[in-house]
């Protein structure tokens, strides 16, 4: 029955898992785009754009999305593909759409079937009142494609057709964007433009000039007695002269960004310096160490930690003080037969905390020992033994008691005299004066150029930098000299020779200091019978575990010990001078 499940779970994850490798496998690109833009005799438009689709995997609707800007009214909606058109019907079946209109936009949205192929979707639909009419020349200003549309294009082609044919030199066109990356061509009745690798941060807005001749003029209102092929070519000319302007100023002021991002960067660096130099300068300590695995003195595991690890505190400091109230005769720990686990699950022995004295002697612990001394009592007593269930910081109480204690064991760090407590000061000047030249590079981001970003991330850099100027006194340099070197030797223990009688502190300051398994188990592995060492750990009758497997296991609870304490119809049409459309859309 077991095989059975196995299996069966087995053929769930694939069937689960499989097309979850499909979904994010999916893709589409689409690399071409035609319009065909017909003028039709009465003023309206006619716009029908081919769209090509190419597709990685399978995809089940697309859609066009057309902004409400530029024309007063749209109709005629339709969608087809290789001549044949699809049936406007809000069911989501293949081969039929539906349009959806919100106070910005028209949504058209197709539905199909598709998978690793390639097709072409004609989407139609005619605009009333998007040209500009003026007594002689009328106007069509369209944006084509949109700018952060959902994907770039390699070829795009954009056909205007007049309705009647028309002097070449009647025909004007300005491409105002991508200026350089569309070409335009006049022919009789009509102009033709083409353009290659348009990327989806740009946008396609092309105006377009011709005789308001072209249409029937019973069938036509004038929408702007005032426009003339004048007053568009002074706009265009404009037009240029400001871009003209903007580039250079656009430059200007990125020279000027540049420059004051150097000053302001160097100013920031100079500060450092010198700030570092009157506060943060390391004593000089002739103290002769070498790497040694004798203990350096007889300081608590979790204050050495601390000091070593940049004034940190960790869950593993917590586990080496448990420890070390073990050792000391307050607990007792106990290796237990795995429980039956899942299927997929190791089956490992885990661990229990028993209380055997929670008196302690006159000065013989401190302030943070006692609370965890209190702590683990009281877990013990409301929630079991079990050393994951005591450990398990992610409960509202046992974090908040975790906040508490780390401020505990600073406190008693901190009396150490192991910091130079004029250095904080250093630290918190260096903060200031960062602070105050970040200001002014934030200032410069907005009212000069976004280049001054250099100079932010540059005075943010000598923020975090203010950390290195907090110092160790002559007494915190030395005994953190003398730890270091028991660190390293720690770590290299194959180099040393061990003796048994210290092994299990060994392994306490190891937990301390933040080693892991294959770093512990050497320290055991010249001494393979030493169980004893670790006299206040009861290992389970008939084990296999070497002492230092065991000590490897600890190593493993003390880094996953879980904490979430450390440290979501329309008014409007078309105005001359002023470009309507925008369309964008998608696939899924």
């Amino acid at each position: 029955m077991r095989s059975f499940n196995l299996y069966a779970c087995l053929f769930l994850l694939i069937g689960v898992f499989l097309p979850l490798s499909d979904i994010s496998a999916k893709e589409y690109s689409i690399p071409e785009i035609q319009v065909d833009v017909q003028m039709n005799a009465d003023g309206t438009i006619t716009i029908t754009e081919h769209r090509t689709y190419v597709y990685d995997g399978s995809y089940t609707w697309a859609n066009y999305r057309l902004p409400k800007s530029g024309y007063s009214a749209i109709r005629d909606i339709s969608v087809s593909e290789n001549g044949e058109s699809y049936i406007n019907l809000n069911t989501e079946e293949p081969r039929t759409f539906l349009v959806e209109e919100s106070d910005e936009a028209y949504n058209i949205v197709w539905y199909y079937r598709a998978d690793d192929e390639t097709r072409t979707y004609s989407i139609t639909y005619t605009l009333e009142d998007a040209v500009v009419i003026g007594p002689d020349w009328s106007e069509f200003y369209w944006t084509y494609a949109a700018a952060g549309r959902e994907k770039s294009t390699e070829q795009m082609e954009i056909l205007v057709q007049l309705p009647e044919l028309v002097s070449l030199s009647d025909l004007h066109y300005w491409v105002r964007e991508p200026a350089w990356s569309m070409d335009g061509t006049p022919f009789d009745n009509g102009l033709q433009f083409s353009g290659q690798n348009i990327g989806r941060d740009q946008a396609v807005v092309i105006r377009t000039l011709f005789p308001s001749s072209v249409f029937d003029e019973n069938l036509i209102q004038i929408s702007d007695p005032t426009f003339t092929l004048e007053q568009a070519e002074n706009e265009e000319t404009a037009y240029r002269e400001e871009l003209r302007l903007a580039a250079e100023d656009e430059q200007r002021r990125k020279n000027t960004a540049i420059e004051y991002s150097i000053i302001l960067a160097g100013l920031s660096l100079i500060a450092f310096i010198l700030i570092y130099r009157k506060y943060g300068l390391r004593h000089k300590m002739h103290v002769s160490v070498s790497e040694s695995i004798m203990l350096p003195g007889r300081e608590k595991p979790a204050a050495i930690g601390w000091l070593l690890m940049n004034r940190t505190v960790t869950t593993g400091h917590v586990i080496a003080t448990l420890l070390d109230l073990a050792r000391m005769g307050y607990f007792e720990l106990k290796e237990n037969e795995a429980e039956e686990k899942r299927i997929f699950s190791s089956k490992a022995n885990y661990y229990t905390v028993h209380s055997k004295n929670s008196d302690p002697k006159e000065n013989e612990l401190t302030e943070f020992e006692v609370s965890l001394l209190n702590f683990v009592n009281k877990r013990i007593s409301s929630d079991g033994n079990k050393f994951d269930e005591i450990f398990n910081f992610q409960k509202s109480e046992a974090s908040k008691w975790f906040n508490a204690w780390k401020k505990k064991l600073k406190k008693y760090c901190d009396s150490k005299d192991w910091i130079d407590k004029e250095s904080y000061k250093g630290m918190y000047w260096n903060l200031g004066v960062q602070f105050v030249i970040e200001g002014v590079a934030m200032a410069g981001i907005f009212f000069i150029h976004p280049l001054m970003a250099m100079a932010l991330a540059a005075t943010f850099i000598m923020m975090v930098l203010s950390l290195v100027i907090i110092r160790r006194t002559p007494k915190g340099e030395e005994t953190y000299k003398r730890w270091k070197a028991y660190q390293n030797a720690l770590k290299n223990a194959k180099e040393h020779t061990i003796s048994e009688e210290h092994l299990g502190r060994h392994f306490i300051f190891s937990i301390a200091l933040g080693l892991g398994k294959q770093q512990i188990e050497p320290i055991f592995e010249q001494h393979p019978g030493a169980a004893t060492s670790l006299y206040w750990i009861v290992i389970l009758p008939g084990t296999t575990s070497s002492p230092a497997e065991i000590a490897g296991s600890f190593s493993n609870l003390a880094a996953t010990a879980t904490t979430s304490a450390s440290g979501g119809s329309f008014s409007g049409g078309a105005s001359a001078g002023s470009a309507g459309g925008g369309a964008s859309g998608g696939a899924g």
